[in-house]
């Protein structure tokens, strides 16, 4: 076969690629690979392939390119072949170290080379990482100001806009809601307008959107994205990205309380990455077991996060299972570790942690540790303004303060916190904070509203499916004393009558009565000695 024949094959594939007729270039690809071995056929293959999700074989065409441009000397296009060879490993293998193996080589082959958009697109790549795995929104900025540069000296506008969305992403997760959803906006309007040169760009683009409404908690915006994004990747046959469509859209279903179809979401998205990106079926399986935990089924959400308790997301989850089992040393221990791989720049990422670390601060009476997390929430809550999150502040300070014995402000507090879960559409959340304000109503001794406030609370959990929390008993802390309750119950536990206590303290008989039914009423207990048991073994008294 002559030169110009053997290149037949070649052209027909590039046309077919400038087609996004995947199917076609990639048969083509491989007939001009049959008749000539080249680095640009190769190259050609690995983005036919990767168009449709055949993993192995995109990396496999990516290294052959990388050979053959290497013996060419032609450093920039091995670069290029380096860097996407490393986001091949990361998202079909999960393999991190090879994949930044990868990307340094790619630093070292572009080092002191003259601006090329392959600087730009590196530079990206290392935020993309950086945004997955360390979560540092200050190096993702810094990452994408390089790549907006570059995007501009080079005219690549498909780098320009992802770019742009992925500094919107970072700046929103920094707590700056306004100017990183501008950035984001901006992008998507560019997506919608066609000035994409590569459709498949739609997809990260749609999905940092996504991200982004998630981590500010904008549940109802998320959801609309969730939809255009699943017609994206339809459209495109991209069947990864209709999996992370789908693990959005579940966790979405999870926050408004749709836990039936949250599962049967989440059994998708498992399937869809299964069949294209491995690694991620990791956080559907960790999702499933937040939402058994949420459900009551503490067990089960255990054995599945357990596997993949190096994961944030699992860390979190496995936390929340200590905390409901009173397991308070174990949830400290795994919470700390998610905030200290999370840095401050990364504000909404470890607004669950904090949450959570309140709580358990709060039962193991560190309220000058519960009182700084708690600021840190708050300040959070008011950079965002979303509802969610405003409630997620207002149960942190309600929990603080009922634990310091300050139950006026955590009555208000509760009350905020129940409102804002309710006006949002988070019942799971509304009917904890209804658990906690009915503590806080019976300790100031209005038991007829404390009992109103615990059956709508269990008629929440009903109706959302949470049989196992409405079954088992609570095997938690018991709940702080009043400073004048525990002053009491220590009394009672040296066998002191009503009436002895009464003249030890200089109050009534009958105040005392009334504060030993509310003791009572508040941990549970048939008796008075048992009530002064239980309380001195939790550490109450």
């Amino acid at each position: 076969m002559s030169g110009a024949d053997s290149d037949e094959p070649l052209r027909r594939a590039e046309e077919a690629l400038q087609e996004n007729n995947w199917a076609r270039a990639r048969t083509t690809f491989k007939e001009a690979l049959k008749a000539r071995e080249s680095a640009q056929a190769y190259e050609g293959l690995s983005w036919a392939a990767l168009a449709m999700d055949a993993g192995d074989e995109a990396l496999w065409a990516r290294q052959n390119a990388y050979r053959l441009y290497r013996q060419q000397n032609d450093r920039v296009s091995a670069a290029r072949m380096a860097m996407w060879a490393g986001k091949d490993h990361e998202d079909f293998r999960g393999e991190l170290a090879v994949a930044r193996g990868w990307r340094q080589r790619a630093h070292r082959l572009l080092q002191d080379h003259p601006m090329v958009p392959e600087h730009g697109w590196l530079a990206l790549f290392d935020c993309w990482a950086s945004l997955s795995h360390d979560e540092d929104p200050d190096h993702v900025r810094r990452c994408t100001r390089t790549a907006l540069t570059v995007s501009e000296a080079c005219d690549d506008p498909d780098l320009g806009i992802l770019a742009l969305a992925m500094e919107g992403l970072a700046l929103v997760s920094d707590g700056r809601i306004d100017d990183g959803m501008q950035r984001l906006d901006e992008a998507a309007a560019a997506v919608l307008g066609g000035e994409l040169q590569q459709p498949i760009w739609e997809l990260p683009v749609l999905c940092w959107l996504i991200f982004a409404c998630e981590r500010a908690r904008d549940f109802g915006r998320a959801a609309e994205w969730c939809e255009m994004m699943r017609d994206a990747a339809q459209r495109l046959e991209h069947t990864a990205s209709q999996g992370i469509c789908r693990a959005h859209y579940a966790t979405l279903l999870t926050c408004r309380g749709r836990w039936q179809e949250a599962e049967s979401t989440l059994s998708e998205a498992a399937a869809r990455f299964q069949a294209s990106w491995p690694p991620q079926t990791a956080e559907t399986t960790i999702r499933l077991g937040d939402l058994r935990r949420r459900q009551g089924y503490l067990d089960e959400a255990e054995a599945l996060m357990l596997p993949y308790e190096w994961h944030p997301l699992a860390m979190l989850g496995l936390a929340e299972v200590a905390v409901d089992r009173g397991h308070l040393e174990d949830a400290a221990e795994r919470v700390a570790t998610v905030l200290r791989h999370i840095p401050i720049s990364n504000r909404l990422g470890r607004a669950a942690a904090l949450e959570l670390q309140v709580r358990i601060d709060a039962a193991n009476r560190d309220h000058a540790r519960a009182a700084r997390a708690t600021d840190e929430l708050k300040a959070i809550a008011l950079a965002t303004g979303t509802g969610p999150l405003q409630g997620a502040a207002c149960f942190a300070a309600g929990v603080l303060s009922r634990a310091a014995g300050d139950m006026q402000h955590a009555l208000v507090c509760l009350e905020d916190a129940v409102a804002a879960y309710e006006r949002t559409g988070t019942p799971f959340e509304a009917a904890r904070a209804r658990l906690e304000l009915a503590e806080v109503l019976a300790a100031l001794e209005r038991p007829k509203r404390a009992r109103a406030e615990t059956a709508n609370a269990r008629r929440t959990l009903e109706l959302l499916g949470a049989r196992g929390r409405l079954e088992q008993p609570s095997t938690s802390k018991p709940p702080p004393l009043t400073p004048r309750q525990a002053e009491i119950l220590r009394l009672v536990g040296q066998g002191m009558s009503d009436a002895e206590i009464a003249s030890a303290l200089g109050i009534s008989t009958h105040t005392v009565h009334r504060h030993v039914a509310n003791i009572l009423l508040r941990l549970n207990a048939p008796t008075r000695a048992a009530a002064a048991t239980q309380a001195a073994t939790a550490g109450l008294i």
